[in-house]
């Protein structure tokens, strides 16, 4: 638990009384708000306000892009209102008003709400504020504490004008003493936006028919009397609409304003009890891991011309119309989706499919990005960005095929099917060499943007991968449609590019994957971290699989705080380039999920650790989309709530971790937990597949693991494959059991393996809970190293490489920084003697030993023989 931060761990009872006023107040006047309780979340964080740190407050249809000492960006889509939003306190003793930004001290962020405390020595102000979660607008209700008079200033600049890159003209605002708002509109008044409060009694006035230099500035005297039962609300609202509608919605958002408060806070706590939960020893991945379902939820935008889909992430636009990437992406979408999938978050993934099917192009590729003026402007026809990247369509055709997976959605299946043929039939055009795999080049971008690693590309391992993974897709989804020819096509095609992947890019003299194949034929051999998507989906073959992994492992690739995508040692390495150098989480996840494919958790887990840290040490609960690669600080140019760095915190718990693979047409399901060594028990609640849920109990000992399983939600059973590996590299079991040992559907086999050694099962799961019990001797785990990040700090941590049984014992390979030592904690058989290193002690069956490596600068290897 981190020092600096005020964790709240437990819903706590209230005193609601003393906020409650009868519900004839607000029929007598629904100008008023009386205070009602705002919940405490189990899962709230809260610390001090922080200069210039994003503070995100998302809706469906508007966002509140800010910092935690006020200041913010007004957003109701497609449109940008105000920029500079902020508060100021006028009292008797100062000439001058009480900058908001000066006297912001904390700020508690909530799924539903988000609040920041103002504290003076005359007065103390909350300031709420609520993103409805499909109205048009926004809302701030400030409770206010003050024994002295105190007005508050409101001020803003108005922009009112579309997301980036649409315009129009004519914009004007107005100050209406009769709404005691401000009202912007344009010459048409087909757009039109509202600010106000029923508190507010004067407004500054300014040309008409033109936008102010000036900001906009709106007074409120604060009623001593009426604070003490009312909430100040403040409201905006905005949309291409008349103008009788927006101050309808904006009249609403005041009158309703406890019934929006509710509706956000009855979503957010529906949404964490039924989607996939977790409970492990470590709160601070809990509480990381649910807030990642908070902000993928999050992706799901409503535009009121394009519709409903998934958007990649939120930031501040400063001088410009571009809210982070708060517009749509397709291969943002697909990612995250699989994330999504897996925890049940389905219904936000079939809007964001159906979304990218709706603006497929003619010729069967789905679009990369939309923006959210998209419908104002020719988007789709004469901007270059819609339909930019190669690796979007064939990752749709892989989102389709897991969310298919997953729920067994089979309308929604058939009414993509269609697109999922013509997506498919591009992807086959963009093979002209035949080697299986479907090329790069203009207009048809995979893992590259900019930079001179990408120079001269004909193929690039990621966008191979992506392929490979969506022609298993077709090969399935066909035949799940009875069309066996088409089957039978992707499976050929499926073939000879899984082949092409694993010869053409494997460099034996490097000792890794190819990052790509250039137009002259030859390989760029870069060590990147791309061919960790090849190895998240299981694609890359025995040896050479384990030795790009080693690679990865070291912190080349894998810093303290994540993945950078392109090694250290390159010459084209710098730690500020966005696809050279910088550490994106993004990337993390892939490189996490690979390690766990391959029966690593060592190498895995402590990147998921870091990805959990980075929840609560830049915009709390949020995550950065990239971070310098020599400082553990974001790139002042990163969007600072990016989704696909969250869905890659996800995915590597539940896909990698967990090892959980849902079949729900087959009703059948994967389970193969590969937990820390140290961690005694987890709990993990609804594990979807189709209509079905299953829970999971597991418990540990020092040589014994209890695993628990529950069904329920459909009658039927549910199949479940139970692979739990054995410890790393070598384990040998002494006992087994199963509930009801006569059941055939209970049998445990030990299946030696060339990674891991498993324990598999297959258990047919139903209400009744069932039990395996694993019993072994021998062995030896990894306990993989904790790195406590400190904002700044450079990459300094241990890392595990490798751990090999040989006969008699075990190798393990370091590497740390020069000139440190490092202790390491080892479960399993005790060890006596190890070589260049040193038994700290040895008890309860774990081993702790020390590494010293030799002094000079940058890293080093240690290769430590372990001998019980």
């Amino acid at each position: 638990m981190r020092p600096h931060r005020n964790w709240v761990l437990n819903i706590r009872n209230f005193a609601f009384a003393a906020f409650l006023v009868p519900a004839l107040a607000m029929a007598q006047d629904s100008r008023r708000v009386p205070r009602f309780p705002i919940t405490v979340s189990p899962i709230q964080l809260a610390g001090d306000a922080r200069p210039q740190q994003y503070l995100g407050v998302i809706g469906r249809r508007a966002a509140w892009l800010g910092t935690e000492t006020g200041a913010a960006e007004l957003w109701v889509h497609p449109l940008k209102l105000v920029s500079g939003f902020q508060l100021d306190f006028k009292i008797p003793d100062y000439d001058t008003p009480v900058r908001g930004v000066d006297v912001a001290r904390t700020v508690t962020v909530r799924p539903e709400l988000v609040t920041i405390t103002y504290s003076h020595a005359t007065f103390t102000v909350r300031q709420h504020i609520l993103a409805p979660l499909d109205a048009p607008g926004l809302l701030v209700l400030l409770e206010v504490d003050t024994f002295r008079p105190l007005e508050i200033v409101g001020s803003f600049r108005t922009v009112f004008q579309f997301a980036w890159p649409a315009a129009f003209g004519g914009q004007y605002s107005v100050w209406s003493d009769r709404d005691g708002a401000f009202i912007l509109s344009e010459s048409l008044r087909k757009r039109n936006a509202v600010i106000g409060s029923p508190w507010i009694t004067s407004g500054t006035s300014h040309p008409a028919h033109a936008l102010p230099d000036a900001p906009s500035e709106f007074r409120i005297p604060v009623d001593t009397a009426r604070i003490r039962t009312e909430y100040i609300p403040i409201a905006i609202a905005a949309g291409i609409a008349p103008r009788d509608s927006v101050l309808g919605w904006y009249r609403d958002l005041i009158a309703n304003a406890r019934a929006h408060y509710e509706k956000k806070r009855d979503h957010v706590t529906r949404l964490l009890s039924e989607a996939t939960d977790i409970e492990t020893p470590d709160a601070e991945l809990n509480r990381a891991y649910a807030w990642s379902l908070i902000n993928l939820d999050e992706q799901l935008t409503c535009n009121p011309d394009l519709g409903c889909g998934l958007v990649a992430g939120w930031g501040p636009s400063g001088q410009g119309q571009r809210p982070g990437f708060g517009w749509f992406f397709g291969g943002d979408a697909a990612i995250n989706s699989l994330a999504m999938d897996a925890t049940g978050l389905w219904s936000q993934v079939a809007e964001g499919l159906r979304f990218l099917a709706k603006y497929q192009r003619a010729d069967g590729k789905i679009p990369h990005e939309i923006s959210q003026s998209a419908a104002h402007i020719p988007w789709f026809t004469e901007f270059p960005y819609t339909y930019y990247h190669a690796d979007t369509t064939p990752y749709w055709i892989v989102a389709v095929w897991r969310y298919w997976r997953a729920s067994n959605d089979t309308a929604l299946l058939e009414a993509l099917w269609p697109a999922v043929q013509k997506a498919y039939a591009w992807c086959l055009t963009r093979d002209t060499d035949a080697d299986g795999l479907i090329e790069n080049g203009p207009g048809n971008l995979g893992a590259i943007e900019v930079g001179a690693l990408g120079e001269g590309i004909h193929e690039d391992i990621y966008l191979a991968a992506v392929w490979v993974e969506a022609l298993a897709a077709m090969g399935e989804l066909a035949a799940a449609r009875g069309d066996a020819a088409q089957a039978a096509d992707a499976r050929r095609h499926h073939e000879v590019a899984l082949a092409t992947l694993n010869t053409r890019y494997w460099r034996e003299r490097e000792g890794h994957h190819a990052f790509g194949i250039l137009q002259s034929g030859q390989t760029n051999d870069n060590l990147t971290a791309w061919a960790a998507t090849a190895l998240a989906f299981d694609q890359l073959n025995g040896k050479p699989a384990r030795a790009t992994l080693r690679k990865l492992a070291t912190d080349s690739i894998s810093a303290d705080w994540g993945a950078h995508p392109l090694s250290t040692g390159s010459p084209l390495y710098d730690p500020m380039h966005y696809n050279n150098g910088a550490i994106w989480p993004f990337v993390t996840g892939f490189v996490a999920l690979g390690q766990y494919r391959y029966g690593r958790p060592y190498a895995g887990y402590p990147l998921i650790d870091a990805l959990a840290q980075m929840t609560f040490d830049w915009s709390l609960g949020r995550h950065p989309e990239l971070l310098s690669g020599s400082y553990y600080r974001p790139l002042d140019t990163a969007v600072p709530q990016q989704f696909f760095a969250t869905s890659m915190l996800v995915s590597p718990i539940v896909s990698g971790m967990l090892g959980w693979i849902p079949s729900a047409p087959e009703r059948r399901a994967r389970l193969a937990p590969d937990l820390p060594p140290q961690w005694r028990h987890v709990t993990v609640r609804g594990l979807r597949v189709g209509r079905s849920a299953v829970d999971v109990t597991i418990v540990r000992d020092s040589n014994t693991i209890t695993v628990g399983l529950t069904a329920r939600g459909d009658s039927v059973t549910i199949d479940l494959e139970l692979n739990a590996p054995i410890g790393s590299e070598q384990r040998l079991m002494s006992a087994l059991m199963v509930d009801h040992p006569s059941d055939s559907t209970g049998m445990i086999t030990f299946l030696p393996g060339e990674i891991r050694n498993q324990a598999q099962a297959s258990i047919a799961l139903g209400p009744t809970q069932r039990h395996a019990v694993l019993t072994w001797t021998g062995g030896l785990e990894v306990e993989p190293p904790h790195v406590e990040l400190v904002p700044g700090q450079e990459s300094t941590g241990l890392r595990v490489v490798n751990l090999a049984a040989r006969s008699g014992g075990w190798d393990l390979l370091v590497e740390g920084a020069r000139g440190r030592s490092y202790e390491l904690r080892l479960h399993g058989t005790p060890v006596r003697r190890a070589e260049n290193a040193t038994v700290v002690k040895s008890a309860g069956g774990v081993t702790t030993i020390r590494v010293t490596f030799p002094d000079g600068t940058g890293r080093a290897t240690a290769r430590v023989r372990l001998s019980p």
